[in-house]
């Protein structure tokens, strides 16, 4: 069956990966020179420097060389010590990568069966029936009191997330998110929502919460709760790259979008910057909804305690690309004007 090889710790201490891949063992490669087995595969974290160096040394032995990312559904909790519960592989780019093309959009510009989009269908229902985000640690929770319905929500992330310097977005993206989340909707309160990693001051925002919560109409969301009582009840989410923005289209929602990510591009979401050329909605006869388990697959483990029946196989079975082949077959088209293993990705 062969190897894979990795020059990160991270990748080798991966649990499953083998078998994920079709390999017999993943073993991790010290030196970028010395020659690797035939036909081995070499594993690389996203856009990190542990992909770059196993780009620059597949390239130089002709060896197949494969992107790997936390999955969707990524943990229950946050932090090192969570393992990723799915697993991204590309070996054509990454999803936040918008400046190249990637595995999911070339599976989202397939063609395929009725039966697929049934799936696609289904895996949407058990997401929203299961209530799971990316990540499950917070316990979900009345939305706060004083919070003012209607509202929009608008969603920061960690400075220095790579899919936000990769979605062509940039620190003031996130300023014209919050300008036009209050121009554009007057009767609303603007829930800004902090990432989690933020709250507990392990990691930095986009804001200033001492300015921005004096705004009028602002609310900041200081607490950490599970982000799917919010995206149900909101009149809109606004998203730079955030994974949540593709939440909110499997809730309805109509999302706005001031960087490039996946979900993006297509004619489900209202864009602040053009898409890519390659990004063109498919005619609906060809609408895409491939079978997801090719890009994400499930990492064998037993689900975590706290929300076994959630992040149950099948919910963990759920891929992007089925999903937004389901919106792009019709269903919600709209017209235009989601770090190394053991980290949790900043979306």
């Amino acid at each position: 069956m062969g190897e894979a090889i990795t020059f990160s710790r991270g990748i080798r201490r991966l649990q499953g990966l083998a078998g994920l891949l079709g390999v017999d063992r993943v073993r991790q490669h010290l030196w970028s020179y010395s020659p690797a087995s035939p036909n081995a595969l070499v594993l690389g974290w996203g856009r990190k420097r542990s992909f770059h160096r196993a780009q620059a040394y597949a390239r130089r032995h002709g060896l197949d060389c494969i992107s790997l990312e936390d999955g969707f559904l990524r943990s229950v909790g946050l932090g090192r010590n969570e393992l990723p519960l799915s697993i991204v592989m590309d070996d054509l780019g990454i999803y936040y990568d918008a400046s190249t093309p990637s595995r999911l959009e070339s599976q989202i510009a397939a063609p395929h069966s009725d039966e697929q989009h049934a799936r696609a269908r289904a895996l949407v229902e058990q997401w929203r029936e299961g209530r799971v985000s990316k990540y499950n640690q917070a316990r979900e929770v009345g939305l706060p009191l004083a919070l003012r319905q209607p509202y929009v929500l608008v969603i920061d992330q960690t400075r220095g997330d790579a899919s936000i310097r990769y979605g062509q977005a940039d620190a003031p993206s996130f300023q014209r998110m919050l300008d036009a989340a209050l121009a554009e909707n007057p009767d609303c309160t603007v829930l800004l929502k902090i990432h989690p990693e933020v709250m507990v001051g392990s990691k930095r925002g986009h804001f200033d919460l001492s300015v921005v919560g004096r705004l009028p109409g602002v609310q900041v969301l200081g607490q950490d709760v599970h982000p799917v009582s919010l995206i149900e009840h909101a009149e809109a989410v606004y998203a730079v790259t955030s994974q949540v923005g593709f939440e909110g289209l499997l809730w309805g929602k109509r999302v706005r979008t001031f960087g490039m990510p996946f979900y993006a591009g297509w004619g489900l979401t209202q864009d602040d910057l053009p898409a890519p050329e390659r990004r063109q909605r498919p005619r609906p006869a060809t609408a895409p909804s491939p079978d997801v388990e090719v890009y994400r697959r499930l990492i064998q483990g037993e689900p975590a305690p706290r929300k076994g029946r959630l992040l149950s196989r099948a919910l963990l079975g759920l891929g992007a690309a089925g999903v937004v082949g389901l919106f792009l077959g019709g269903r919600r088209a709209r017209s235009t004007g989601d770090g190394e293993p053991g980290e949790p990705s900043e979306e």
